[in-house]
């Protein structure tokens, strides 16, 4: 065209001036069609799908000490006569003083809302402290969630924001690209769930966008049942009964208004499904693989200079190190559908182009399989693609595995103890819950579980923080028997139901903090003039060696993607060095050795050091929000684990923290000394609670008044469920006990 236009010019003055213009005027039509046709070849040139490079995790070595356990076997008199300083307790009852002396230990109802306050409490009254495993697992809680709360808060709302508003743009776009009619109806679709997104962000159905009638009443519809959060409805959008109690807002979300906005958000990308086949029947779903294929291919499309990979992956990839990678399939697979079936230069109306149906078929059968399926009846189990798509997590698995819509409806968190290697978890399964006379395939299932989960290598523990979590519950489940060399209050059954209450506790913490991410199992249905000086370290050595690792591997991982600030990183370095401390101090009790008077000191002001810990995570969590933590949270905690239909949830939660009393030895003789626990619970419930509500049900009100909020106490709930039964083979049901405090010289009180 170039070298037509100058071959005009040059025998412009040579030829009639006529036929001239005539001659031009056809060069300018043909360049108009040309460009006309470059114009609509735009949309095949403007794809982009070039993924960020995939950021590989820091490897942490993992060098678990040895040792031997050699403490040599004792006994505790009748009448706890040869405890050194029993005359300084008074109020055990006899049930009380026997569980004592059969056991070792007793543990006592507390009204404590933070771990730290027995252990200061401990040093002005001398009593020797006795340092729980209970304590390292709900510090490594604390970190966790308190460092999600500020990466969700500094970074991922606003990436979220910034992705809302761009997908919605484009998919507008890539409405208007579109001619043919069956295909604009299916992207309004995509254009409705984006600006269902705005509206959530924008906390109100009525912005100002300029989109057709029904497509904003179809957002309207389903933003209003998102607010509503009701329970099960059918969705205007997906055509399907949708849980949108899923909607409620809890755990660490309820903190602020911005991180509100963010759960909905997430949860509306995560939670619901575009169906691509029946995995049973292998029915393709045509045009629901069309949407999934159009929502991809806009995410690749560039606008204004970038496309949107790079703001999902912010999003994705630090909540996978987090929790894990998707169940169900995410852009990253159906983009690679898209290249293998369409090539790299799609056109994106060739999704409804017929020579494309059989290939498309094949490629969708091809597609990897959720793990974690529904079991619903009359419901078929299918694909699903999701925008943001809930974490693939082991538990989650297991429980839905070990659960049946009509024999075994409801789960129970010693489901996933006993697989995850629980004996005592194992005995109250089968002997007092016996879900194998419930439904015959439940012992079957589970062994299946328990033998994958014991192949498991190192590799797969450490493949991320939720992960490593659960492996540090398993250590904390670790039985001993008499013959093993350990103290004898950690060799009886009553402290395998102590380490199982501590477990289920911690894997509470774990569903709470990871409540929006986590895909859900479904079914129907300064000191005193005389200090106590025999303090004592519960000798977990192999749960301390794997929280060593695991905070070391979150610290590097995460300050690697600059997503710590100093106050985590100070609360950090407090917490490793507390654990190498813990380690080292119960490998010497185990081999009945001296602790230093440094040791001696530190486990004598560890109240403060776990406050300084918790103080420095929540000061690194209010970084940018100094709003979300103006009241001293207390950290008892509630989470909805499985849904089993019918509005009805299976809770777990902990409760005030508990006084545990265990009788040690320290250099030949019996001590007794006072430690701290956590309280445990499990129940079905009808709602979704948040931390809140089970603040009420406990009895610890949250009062404002002012320009102030503070705690009130008062009596618990009538609707507060109960305890598991087994948690009374080590817990007593009343707490009278007096302290006499040792004579305190304000003199030399050591600040």
């Amino acid at each position: 065209m170039e070298k037509l236009w100058e071959y005009l010019i040059r025998i412009g003055g040579k030829v009639n001036m006529k036929r001239f213009f005539a001659f031009a005027m056809v060069l300018i039509f043909l360049s108009s069609v040309l460009a006309g046709c470059d114009k609509n070849n735009s949309k095949e040139s403007n794809i982009n799908w070039a993924i960020p490079d995939e950021i590989k995790n820091i490897q942490v070595s993992y060098n678990p000490v040895k040792y031997k356990a050699e403490v040599p076997h004792y006994d505790i008199l009748k009448g706890l006569g040869n405890i050194e300083n029993i005359a300084q307790f008074s109020g055990f009852s006899d049930d009380q003083k026997s569980m004592i002396e059969e056991n070792g230990f007793v543990v006592l109802p507390g009204k404590q809302t933070k771990m730290n306050y027995l252990y200061d409490s401990n040093e002005y009254l001398g009593i020797p402290n006795f340092v729980t495993s209970d304590v390292v697992l709900h510090l490594y809680h604390q970190f966790y969630e308190k460092s999600l709360f500020y990466v969700e808060n500094e970074y991922l709302a606003k990436d979220l924001e910034q992705l809302t508003d761009r997908m919605f743009d484009k998919s507008v776009i890539v409405f208007e690209q579109i001619n043919d009619n069956k295909l604009k109806d299916i992207q309004k679709k995509n254009i409705a769930y984006f600006l269902v997104g705005k509206m959530i962000m924008a906390e109100n159905p009525d912005i100002d966008v300029s989109v057709d009638s029904d497509i904003l009443d179809l957002a309207k519809e389903e933003y209003d049942l998102i607010q509503k959060a009701s329970g099960y409805e059918k969705s205007p959008l997906f055509d399907a009964d949708l849980d949108y109690s899923q909607f409620t807002v809890r755990g660490h979300y309820t903190y602020n208004s911005l991180l509100q906005k963010f759960f909905k958000t997430m949860m509306w990308y995560g939670f619901t499904p575009i169906k691509l086949m029946n995995m049973e029947t292998e029915e393709f779903y045509y045009e629901n693989t069309q949407q999934a294929l159009l929502m991809t291919y806009t995410v690749f499309l560039e606008y204004k200079g970038s496309n949107d990979i790079k703001t999902w992956n912010n999003i994705y990839e630090p909540t996978g190190f987090y929790v894990g990678q998707s169940d169900d399939l995410n852009i990253m697979d159906l983009k690679e559908l898209i290249v293998s079936v369409f090539g790299e230069n799609v056109d994106i109306e060739d999704s409804n182009n017929s020579s494309y149906h059989d290939k498309l078929y094949e490629a969708v059968k091809n597609l990897r399989e959720p793990e974690i399926k529904a079991k619903i009846t009359n419901a078929p189990v299918a694909k699903e693609f999701k925008f943001m798509g809930q974490r693939y997590i082991l538990d989650g698995y297991i429980m839905q595995e070990l659960m049946d819509p009509y024999l075994r409806p409801v789960p129970t968190g010693l489901d996933v103890m006993g697989v995850l290697g629980s004996k005592q978890g194992e005995d109250l399964l089968f002997n007092n819950y016996q879900p194998q006379k419930q439904w015959p395939d439940y012992q079957k299932n589970y062994d299946k579980l328990k033998n994958e989960v014991k192949s498991y290598k190192n590799e797969i523990w450490q493949s991320n923080l939720y992960n490593g979590w659960l492996w540090a519950i398993q250590k904390e489940i670790t039985e001993f028997d008499e013959n093993s060399g350990m103290p004898v209050f950690m060799t009886n059954e009553s402290w395998r139901n102590k380490s199982l209450n501590a477990a289920l506790s911690s894997y509470a913490e774990l569903k709470h903090d990871t409540v929006l991410y986590g895909k859900q199992p479904v079914a129907e249905m300064g000191g005193p003039m005389e200090v106590a000086d025999q303090h004592y370290v519960e000798p977990n050595v192999e749960l301390y060696d794997n929280l060593l690792w695991l905070m070391e591997y979150t610290v590097k991982n995460l300050e690697a993607r600059k997503l710590l600030n100093d106050d985590f990183k100070d609360g950090a370095e407090k917490n490793i060095e507390l654990l190498k401390l813990l380690r080292e101090c119960s490998v010497k009790e185990l081999k009945n050795e001296n602790l230093t008077e440094d040791e001696k000191n530190k486990l004598l002001w560890i109240g403060g050091t776990l406050e300084n810990i918790s103080n420095s995570y929540s000061f690194g969590a209010s970084a940018s929000d100094k709003e979300s933590f103006s009241i001293e949270q207390n950290d008892m905690i509630i989470a909805d684990v499985a849904t089993l239909g019918n509005n009805k949830y299976l809770n777990m939660g902990t409760g005030f923290f508990d006084e545990i009393y265990v009788a040690v030895p320290v250099e030949g003789k019996l001590y007794l000394t006072r430690g701290i626990v956590y309280s445990y619970y499990e129940f079905v419930g009808d709602k979704r609670l948040t931390d809140e509500e089970w603040w009420d049900l406990q009895g610890l009100k949250k009062v404002k008044e002012d320009s102030y909020e503070y705690f009130r106490m008062e009596e618990p709930s009538k609707n507060l469920p109960d305890q598991p039964f087994w948690v009374n083979i080590f817990k007593s049901d009343s707490n009278n006990v007096k302290i006499e405090s040792l004579e305190v010289d304000w003199d030399k009180i050591n600040e």
